[in-house]
């Protein structure tokens, strides 16, 4: 049977495990941080960003591990148990054991807190208290949970042990014993047989611990648990191996695994936002680990593929482990389709790796790559997107008050951001990687442009903190229209002065963000107005004009800002991290002015609700529909423009990029005009079962959501035949099967 949610009551309130995790974050990483700064330990040795598990560990697996504890324990009546605190005192005097050890060892491998034999510093005695201190909490936090379930009923205890929250408590501990075994090898070669032993005891203990609290009656989740939760840890152990290294199209596949992780993750059923965040990081890492060594391998075409391989595999394993876990049942494309639909995005990226390592190439073989990640992407990766956009459709059969639409639609629109974000920085590792080092600028950053993007940075967040407040004043609606506006306008006054300031490269990047700032400026309008008026039949008066204009002029400077300056000034062009840092901050500003400024409007609260999407939703995603546009067509161009030269470089990349538009773009404009015939189904279905004629109310709804479809996909055409060759990718037929006359039809 399936398993029923944790009840709330049995857990700790997250207030006090916070308090906890924080207080261990500030005396652990926090403290050594501070000495390390401060230069109180010894200079030339190992220092704390040496030892995985003294950063990546203490700074967060440890508070996380601690917060997990303190809520499973159920508060702080289960500490005061005589065992509890015999385990406490026992583990205190074994970490102490272990330090006074270290300190007495003749030829210890000396660091920055033990610089020679003998000699604790400043820092090395802090950490020694510390180490005693928080092994004692933590064992005596895993007491306290082990005492509380055998208080607890068996449905209990078995909902609590298959719960996502013991999933995620048991990997961090795992993880951070996988992270030591990694700092206490000697030499890589030795990695693989610590971290089996490591996680060999660690896994025993655990399932001895939790045989022990379910009474041995139910082992056998037990047993699922434990071995769900060695899978990250072993993971994790190999995305910060002993011989780190990191350049800049490393760190972009790492993200690029990460956000396949995460794709993967939607294939699993959740009810909360804090179970999809456990779920995404479980998922997430067991990507991370095998791909870091895959692209590390890049020179070895054996190691690579193996690698690869074997992160498909363990996300697989990974997913169909929490699956059965859960007893979260679902269909075949569940379970393996979804898992699997990053796999070419990733694969186009490795392979611009390949081919960096391999040079010189053939160009005939990059355009291959491209055209052979292009077929897989629309057929693999787009179908996956489309199965979760099924899902919302579906729903929405339901009407306005449909279960589980606002989940569904969350869920689906975070894969196709996901989706979205992996290829277009795959493209920019595949183009990096593959082209020749004469015909690829890296462009630059100066010190008076840091500034420029910091003041922009500060621009953004006084605008959105003075929206935030002024939707919460007790002000008149007048006034309140007026102050939103005046944030507004004068948010994109200043960005303005910033884009004057730096200029344009050219007359094409000028012409691409001006269009794209147009097109926002009228999707966002009309998203406004449609979303918090028309739609729910709800009179928009000058001032929510007003603000819907206003909100469509700060998202149309974000947006000629982020697609052109940030970029490329008229005098140097940005290097990549720069222009990826431009690219999230104008993202966010797009998204945040037009969400925070609408909830002053008093039609994102109307008296009925005519369409699925409620208004601040659907307010929310025109600006996401909007911001798509802007990326696509001018921020993508724009990029490679200022980075990539010469023709031959370009074919491998534009095949992928077309591909990715093609269908994307087809999809939701047809999705968009289907939308309108269903909904029109439903309220005509309605009318029906309960015997009355269709209203005029309803009529006049749906009469403004076929006016709002109609103008957002004529803001959409534009765009969409600035690209024409983006219909030839339709033939492999990736989110749809229909032939080129659908494009006719939108």
């Amino acid at each position: 049977m399936a398993v029923a949610p944790v009840n709330p009551s049995v857990l700790a309130p997250r207030l006090t495990a916070l308090r906890v995790a924080v207080a261990i974050a500030v005396l652990g990483f926090g403290a050594l941080t501070v000495f390390s700064v401060a230069g109180l330990g010894a200079d030339g040795l190992p220092d704390l960003f040496t030892f995985r598990s003294a950063t990546i560990g203490d700074g967060l697996l440890l508070p996380l591990l601690s917060y997990a504890l303190v809520r499973a324990s159920g508060g702080v009546l289960a500490f005061r148990r005589r065992a509890v605190l015999v385990t406490a005192v026992g583990f205190f005097l074994a970490g102490a054991a272990i330090q006074a050890r270290w300190l007495l060892n003749p030829r210890p491998r000396v660091n920055w807190t033990l610089p020679r034999p003998h000699y604790f510093n400043l820092p090395g005695w802090w950490h020694a208290v510390f180490f005693a201190l928080v092994i004692a909490f933590v064992a005596g936090a895993a007491i306290a949970v082990v005492a509380r379930l055998r208080d607890e009923g068996p449905a209990v205890v078995e909902s609590r042990i298959r719960s996502v929250g013991a999933v995620g408590t048991l990997a961090v501990a795992f993880s951070f014993m996988a992270l030591v075994a990694v700092d206490n090898a000697a030499s890589p070669r030795e990695v693989p047989g610590l971290l089996a032993l490591y996680l060999g005891v660690s896994a025993v203990s655990a399932l001895v611990l939790l045989g022990f609290a379910t009474r041995w009656r139910l082992l056998g989740r037990a047993a699922q648990l434990v071995v769900t939760a060695l899978l990250p840890a072993g993971a994790l152990a190999y995305a910060f191996p002993r011989d780190l290294r990191y350049d800049l199209w490393i760190a972009l596949v790492v993200v690029i695994a990460a956000l396949a992780g995460v794709f993967a993750a939607g294939a699993l059923t959740v009810t909360t936002v804090a179970q999809r965040c456990v779920l995404s990081a479980t998922v997430l890492v067991c990507a991370v680990g095998p791909i870091h060594q895959a692209v590390m391998a890049v020179a070895a075409p054996r190691q690579l593929i193996l690698a690869a391989a074997l992160g498909v595999v363990l996300v697989l394993a990974t997913t169909l482990a929490l699956r059965l876990l859960r007893e979260d049942k679902a269909d075949p494309l569940w379970t393996w389709l979804i898992p699997l639909a990053m796999v070419p995005v990733v694969g186009y990226a490795l392979t611009g790796q390949y081919f960096a390592a391999h040079q010189p190439v053939n160009p005939l073989a990059v355009n291959l790559a491209g055209l052979v990640a292009a077929a897989l992407f629309v057929t693999v990766t787009g179908r996956s997107v489309r199965a979760q956009f099924n899902r919302v459709i579906r729903a929405e059969q339901g009407g306005p008050t449909a279960p589980r639409l606002s989940e569904f639609k969350w869920q689906a629109y975070t894969g196709m951001a996901v989706a979205y974000a992996g290829a277009i920085l795959a493209s920019i590792v595949f183009a990096g990687s593959t082209t020749p080092a004469a015909d690829w600028t890296a462009g630059s950053v100066s010190q008076a442009d840091l500034f420029r993007l910091g003041g922009v940075v500060a621009i953004v967040t006084v605008t959105c903190a003075g929206l935030a407040l002024t939707t919460v004043l007790p002000i008149g609606p007048r006034i309140q229209h007026a102050l939103i506006a005046a944030l507004c306008f004068g948010f994109a006054v200043a960005l303005g002065a910033s884009i004057r300031d730096q200029g344009f490269a050219g007359w094409v990047p000028l012409a691409l963000a001006a269009l794209a700032g147009l097109v926002t400026l009228c999707f966002v309008t009309e998203g406004i107005i449609s979303n918090a008026g028309y739609l729910h039949n709800v009179v928009i008066g000058w001032g929510e004009r007003t603000v819907a204009v206003a909100c469509g002029v700060a998202s149309a400077a974000a947006t000629v800002w982020m697609t052109g300056p940030a970029l490329q000034s008229a005098t140097t062009g940005r290097g990549v991290v720069p222009g990826l840092v431009g690219l999230l901050v104008g993202a966010g500003a797009c998204l945040l002015i037009p969400a925070l400024a609408a909830r002053a409007l008093p039609g994102v609260n109307p008296p009925r609700q005519f369409t699925p999407n409620r208004p601040l939703h659907g307010i929310l995603q025109d600006s996401f529909v909007a911001l798509v546009l802007s990326v696509s067509v001018a921020w993508v161009p724009t990029f490679f423009f200022a980075h990539v030269h010469g023709l031959a470089n370009w074919w491998g990349l534009v095949i992928f990029y077309l591909a990715l538009m093609g269908d994307a773009y087809k999809y939701a404009m047809k999705n968009n005009l289907a939308h309108v015939r269903r909904h029109r189904e439903w309220i005509y279905a309605q009318a029906v079962a309960t015997g009355r004629p269709v209203t005029a109310e309803e009529d006049r709804a749906l009469a403004g959501l076929a006016r709002h479809v109609v103008r957002q996909n004529a803001l959409a055409v534009g765009p969409l035949f600035m690209l024409l060759l983006l219909v030839i990718p339709s033939v492999f037929g990736g989110l749809d099967d229909e032939g080129f006359n659908q494009y006719f039809t939108v």
